[in-house]
């Protein structure tokens, strides 16, 4: 295919496609090629590599959680857990979605304008400087972190805990709904709750 038929958005929409199919660990720029009938100069002319691959994913992943959010929203909190939310789901979409974006710093469109919203919705909340900075991080970095756990989540799981946990060796975990680890809506929900908690005036650190 020449490099006049092809586009990044076009590259990116089949990376993306390959990855649901086989996982990240399927996607390297040959197989890329191949599945776009281009050469492989072609490929690396519109992508420096598959570093900067991801990073185009990444962004494709961001803008889609970006038009998950209800970003206008009068009221702080709304948006903030509107954002946090339309990016797990924007993550969840995507098979890997949380290794794509996780650890990306690329100054993109995309990326840069999901990130300043959501510092903007935690200062209008009351935080200022670093503290709206480490907060949004937290709350970015959290939903990450709780996609990560749910998609690497193989099945079968909670027979395997129950069964640990009725050896008896783990007191506080057999006097806990221990299943409940699993279920990965309910404890994303109270995880964004208790984040927020210490966005609210008079609920703070320090």
């Amino acid at each position: 295919m020449a490099l006049a038929n092809l586009s990044v958005d076009r590259v990116v929409t089949e990376a993306l496609a390959l990855v649901n199919e086989g996982g990240l660990e399927a996607l390297t720029m040959r197989r890329l090629a191949d599945r776009l009938r281009a050469h492989l100069p072609t490929i690396y002319r519109l992508v420096d590599g598959k570093d900067a691959l991801i990073d185009e994913m990444a962004e494709a992943i961001l803008a889609k959680a970006l038009d998950n959010a209800e970003t206008a929203d009068p009221q702080w909190s709304t948006r903030v857990k509107s954002l946090a939310a339309g990016l797990r789901s924007a993550l969840l979409a995507q098979r890997d979605g949380a290794r794509i974006v996780g650890g990306n710093y690329a100054a993109k469109r995309a990326n840069l304008t999901f990130v300043d919203t959501l510092v903007g919705g935690v200062q209008a909340g009351g935080l200022t400087g670093e503290r709206a900075l480490w907060a949004a991080s937290s709350l970015f970095c959290y939903v990450l972190g709780e996609v990560l756990e749910q998609q690497g989540a193989a099945g079968g799981e909670t027979e395997m805990l129950e069964g640990v946990v009725r050896a008896g060796d783990y007191q506080h975990l057999a006097s806990s709904p221990v299943e409940q680890l699993l279920d990965f809506d309910a404890r994303f929900e109270f995880g964004l709750a208790l984040l927020m908690s210490g966005m609210h005036p008079g609920d703070r650190c320090g």
